[in-house]
């Protein structure tokens, strides 16, 4: 029971620091090019730590079903090399799931938010109005919090857990 606990809190921690920092290169990389940002600035700031912050909602649905996948493909803590590549694979399939529907939902929130607004969002934030980056923020963090449990069931419903006989 101790291996698969520090395997667990090893998991967390490497998936965690890892999608983060990637999410965080990329969104960047993204307002950089596409709204020139020069100079960091407060409002931009604010914007980071909101996206930060959603992808941290959202990828922290897809641990417990990648714990699950663990736990299921390693009765007894028996691990064997095909089994350490099933976890493996399903560990990086559920990564992949919580980073694209992190990116959508950043995504899809901007734009959504862009559309509804007469403002241009971006070029608010390169001046470093912060009331802006806070709206802006504020809908990325509704729609992670609304999305986040469903992107864990997605990946849990992935699992090859055996069926359950019927008895009626």
């Amino acid at each position: 029971m101790r291996t698969i606990s520090v395997l667990q809190l090893f998991l967390a921690f490497a998936i965690g620091i890892s999608s983060l920092f990637a999410l965080f290169k990329i969104i960047k990389y993204l307002m950089k090019s596409v709204y020139k940002i020069e100079e960091e600035n407060t409002s931009f700031a604010i914007f980071q730590t909101g996206i930060i912050i959603s992808g941290s909602f959202i990828l922290s649905s897809i641990l417990s079903p990648a714990l699950n996948a663990i736990r299921f493909l390693n009765p007894n803590n028996q691990f064997t090399s095909q089994t350490i590549m099933s976890s493996l694979g399903y560990i990086t399939i559920f990564v992949l799931i919580g980073l694209f529907c992190t990116i959508l939902v950043i995504t899809s929130g901007l734009l959504v938010l862009f559309q509804l607004t007469k403002v241009n969002e971006g070029e608010e934030i390169k001046k470093n109005n912060i009331p802006i980056a806070l709206i802006t923020i504020a809908m990325i963090f509704g729609l992670s919090i609304i999305v986040d449990e469903y992107v864990g069931a997605l990946c849990e419903a992935l699992i090859p857990y055996p069926e359950i006989p019927k008895f009626y």
